[in-house]
């Protein structure tokens, strides 16, 4: 039997996160969930939480506006996933994630963090446009500031999840296309590169 960790998961109620949950669950590893008390009342996500607590997930409240409470979740693990989104622009919640390294920093006890990059590999996106450059370039910050603090790392770049963009027709912020019209980004002479 492999070696066991203990694992946070932080956005463990969205389209990647839950799945992360999952598979740590599957694979015996003691799993915590970090409870945001920004979720509120919504339903379904405290329904999906309380549903990872049955199948043995450790709740753990913390907050990103609550640094103290980051770093008392952070002391129970040693490793930690981060599935926060970067789908939604212009709110930069991939910037949220250098609050978390802050936060790893002080608890000293991590062995292994694995930010939110599960998307395109940002250092390979120098030519991107907007509406994505901006997540890119919020992605290079968070690695610069992992880098700086010295906190083991392991980036994870499936090289987007086409499923999630190719139904919208790569409307950025809708899964399905619309029937009335489509946004074409760029101005039509942005080359491709292998």
């Amino acid at each position: 039997m492999g070696l066991k960790s203990r694992v946070l998961i932080i956005g463990g109620t969205g389209y990647l996160g839950k799945r992360l949950v999952k598979a740590s669950l599957e694979q015996g590893h003691e799993t915590y969930v970090l409870q945001r008390p920004e979720i509120g009342v919504d339903i379904e996500k405290i329904q999906m939480l309380l549903s990872f607590k049955k199948q043995g997930a450790r709740l753990v409240v913390g907050s990103f506006n609550d640094h103290r409470s980051l770093v008392e979740a952070l002391k129970q693990v040693d490793v930690v996933i981060c599935a926060i989104s970067g789908v939604h622009f212009r709110t930069h919640q991939i910037l949220l994630q250098l609050k978390l390294v802050e936060a790893i920093k002080e608890a000293g006890n991590i062995k292994r963090f694995l930010p939110s990059e599960f998307g395109t590999d940002p250092s390979r996106m120098a030519d991107a446009m907007q509406p994505g450059r901006e997540t890119f370039d919020e992605k290079m910050m968070v690695r610069k500031a992992i880098k700086d603090a010295r906190i083991p790392f392991t980036y994870v770049s499936a090289n987007c999840f086409a499923g999630y963009f190719v139904g919208g027709l790569c409307q950025f912020g809708t899964i399905l296309p619309s029937r009335d019209s489509v946004v074409l980004f760029g101005d039509g002479n942005q080359k491709c590169k292998s």
